[in-house]
């Protein structure tokens, strides 16, 4: 069953407050794994003299993104956040003395540091997007690559060992996702698109990872021609009811399939997608199979 942009316009009349929580989506979900590792680490060290005001400024930023304030989350800001959660690892290594409390602290640390690498390029993207909306950023096919990458890594640290994402198929092992991750143009080995479009991708993809077993395979294509740019991504996953199919572009709808599944953001990835492509005046497809997997394929058309 497939499910177009065409019929489901009417799912784009939206407050204001659901199209920011859609604009700021990525930075929620950094957020929220932010906040989660901290009450982890609150759990694991018995500080929370030291944790309770980190955990405050996290609530603060999820609290600004309810409240509109995407200038908490420009470059110079989400640096002295960042400054003062690497500023408390310091603190806890110095002051504690159990070696295996440590040993948590320095792997903690370092989920952190790859966060905030992800972190840190969302954030000079938002300050793209503000100052420049419109815009069709270039890469080469080189640079996207190494970003995508980055992503995956980050993903995987997040995990802490649960799964771990490989891209070349005798490397899988049972706990490994395959990503298959080919990216190709017409256009002297570049390819160019809208930042939040770019954000879109990195959405569905871990949606495709979240909802597919730890073994399975994640499919993603992205082909850039002169006048159009096509993104793909399938995967072998727990699929869609075919009698749900028509809903999940609704603003915060969950499958009932997929309900008991933990999620850090807020259940609006589709609509996003679908907002923005909207936006781009592009179109969308789903076609999914509970057992089978789903794949959606999303072209938009280059001013």
């Amino acid at each position: 069953m497939k499910i177009t942009t065409k019929d489901n316009l009417s799912i784009l009349i939206l407050k204001d407050d659901e199209i920011n929580a859609i604009e700021m989506h990525s930075f929620l979900n950094l957020i929220n794994v932010v906040s989660l590792q901290l009450e982890l680490l609150n759990d694991i060290t018995e500080r929370t003299d030291l944790l309770d005001p980190i955990l405050k400024k996290t609530d603060d930023l999820i609290d600004g993104i309810r409240n509109k304030e995407k200038e908490i989350f420009l470059p110079q800001s989400i640096r002295v956040f960042q400054d003062s959660v690497l500023a408390l690892f310091d603190q806890l290594e110095s002051e504690l003395s159990d070696e295996k409390v440590i040993a948590e602290i320095r792997e903690t640390r370092q989920i952190f540091l790859d966060v905030f690498i992800v972190m840190t390029i969302r954030s000079k993207e938002l300050l793209d997007s503000i100052t420049k909306p419109d815009e069709w950023k270039v890469y080469t096919i080189e640079q996207f690559r190494k970003d995508f990458n980055e992503f995956f890594h980050a993903v995987e640290k997040n995990s802490k060992g649960r799964y771990g994402i490989v891209q070349n198929i005798a490397k899988q092992e049972s706990n490994d996702y395959l990503v298959n991750f080919d990216v190709d143009s017409d256009l002297d080995n570049q390819i160019t698109m809208p930042l939040l479009f770019k954000d879109v991708i990195r959405d569905l993809i871990a949606n495709a990872r979240k909802y597919t077993a730890p073994g399975g395979q994640i499919h993603v294509g992205i082909y850039q021609k002169k006048n159009l740019l096509r993104f793909i991504v399938e995967d072998n996953g727990i699929g869609i009811p075919a009698d749900e199919l028509n809903r999940v572009f609704d603003y915060g709808y969950r499958a009932k399939n997929v309900q008991d599944k933990p999620t850090m953001g807020g259940g609006f990835g589709l609509t996003k997608a679908l907002y923005i492509v909207n936006k781009l005046n592009g179109d969308i497809w789903i076609d999914s199979g509970v057992g089978v997997g789903t794949k959606i394929k999303i072209e938009i058309p280059k001013p």
